[in-house]
């Protein structure tokens, strides 16, 4: 699809060139503004639910993991089918509808009296989630050669992440004011989006730009390794994912029971995330040294293991405030990769990035369903119990290591065995 601020005048032109095509430049910048605002949205709601569940309406850890699986549960289930549709059509009542749809549920979770009140909210705000986010990343990909998607998506990640960075922090001050203020942020955020998107113009999908995007497609210059990267990075980006969804959906159960934290504290807590998280694209985005890279992929992954066994033992502030850091830094690599090798030379991005969050989502919703139950598994055993979750955590984190260690020799071995042998 072609975008433009002439978009709504006439049918695409045949004659636009590959590597200028996809969104106009004006319109690429409201797109990066609304995902920095959806995710400023989404971060508030994430860190608010989980808190306001914990400490107003009682939620035990079980709780809190149950509700974080539904909502991805609903994610997941959604992804796939509507990137695929999102890629046929215009994107943008796909945008409008989403974020109207995500406002409307944290409508219902400022009235909610009970836990199972914000299930209910969270399936809500998936949907919208699941309308938008791959709808913005087809948007963006769509016609951009090896060196543009690159950027373009970089400049993505580092919008929607700079939207993650105030958002946890807005979370714990509004919590702090009013337990419930911080679902109306989300809901008045998400309206805002909508009539920024019901403003810009986007055009539909032709004949015309599906040619234009196989045109760029045939540029792209894919490595022979290129899909056992997409799937190394999939399954790291699963854990990565469910490692953060762990530390913003349960920590208050630690930080409420054990550590006595305020909302405000546990907001620069997951702020942190944010912050690393947004540095680290900046950086990828910058350099392209780090792409189709198997060592500096599999090295910054361990970053992950060593903030678990931070969170697992350690009692100071500034000491989970470098664990979430390391989840960040980590967390911005492995995301990066996945994104990209998910749409860079795809035929067909849709069911690709549609691929791409649905293992988010996936991630997201079973890492911590699996956490949930640890600390009352382990109670009689360890008087730490309630840390059970980031142990589970650092093993995973080292599965996933050795699943894509895996992925990739068998790919050398395969590769090794096509190549024809050497005079």
């Amino acid at each position: 699809m072609v975008t433009s601020a002439n978009a709504g005048a006439g049918p695409a032109q045949p004659t636009l060139s590959p590597s200028k095509g996809g969104a106009a430049p004006a319109q690429r910048s409201m797109i990066y503004a609304a995902s920095a605002m959806m995710n400023f949205a989404g971060v508030i709601a994430m860190v608010a639910l989980s808190y306001y569940a914990k400490a107003y309406l009682g939620a035990t850890l079980m709780q809190l993991a149950l509700m974080t699986f539904l909502g991805n549960a609903v994610y997941v289930a959604l992804c796939p089918p509507l990137a695929a549709l999102s890629e046929l059509r215009s994107r943008r009542p796909f945008l409008v509808l989403g974020t109207l749809v995500f406002a409307a549920g944290y409508v219902g979770a400022f009235f909610s009296t009970q836990v199972w009140h914000l299930y209910i909210a969270r399936c809500f705000a998936a949907l919208g989630h699941a309308l938008f986010w791959p709808a913005v990343e087809i948007e963006l990909a769509a016609e951009a050669d090896t060196h543009e998607l690159r950027q373009r998506m970089g400049r993505f990640n580092i919008s929607w992440s700079t939207g993650d960075i105030p958002g946890s922090l807005v979370a714990g001050i509004g919590l702090a004011v009013r337990p419930t203020l911080p679902f109306l942020l989300c809901a008045g955020t998400g309206v805002l989006i909508s009539v920024l998107m019901a403003w810009a113009r986007f055009a539909p999908a032709t004949p015309d730009a599906q040619a234009r995007h196989r045109e760029a497609v045939d540029g792209h210059e894919v490595p022979p390794m290129h899909q056992a990267f997409w799937r190394m990075a999939l399954v790291a980006n699963f854990f990565s994912v469910g490692i953060i969804s762990v530390v913003r959906g349960l920590f208050p159960d630690l930080a409420v029971d054990a550590l006595h934290y305020t909302g405000l504290k546990f907001g620069v807590l997951a702020m942190m995330v944010a912050w690393a998280r947004t540095g680290t694209f900046i950086l990828l985005e910058r350099h392209h040294g780090w792409v189709y890279r198997p060592r500096r992929f599999f090295a910054v992954q361990f970053l992950f293991p060593l903030a678990c066994l931070l969170i697992l033992f350690a009692h100071n502030f500034w000491a989970f405030a470098l664990a979430f850091t390391f989840i960040g830094m980590g967390s911005g690599v492995v995301y990066f990769s996945s994104l990209y090798y998910s749409v860079h030379g795809a035929s067909r991005q849709g069911p690709r990035a549609g691929i791409h969050e649905a293992v988010l989502g996936l991630g997201a919703g079973l890492v911590p369903f699996a956490a949930g139950p640890t600390r009352t598994l382990a109670e009689p055993y360890w008087r730490e119990a309630i840390r059970a979750p980031y142990l589970l955590c650092a093993a995973l984190s080292l599965l996933a290591v050795a699943v894509q260690f895996v992925i990739y020799t068998r790919a050398l071995r395969r590769q090794a065995e096509t190549q024809p042998p050497q005079p």
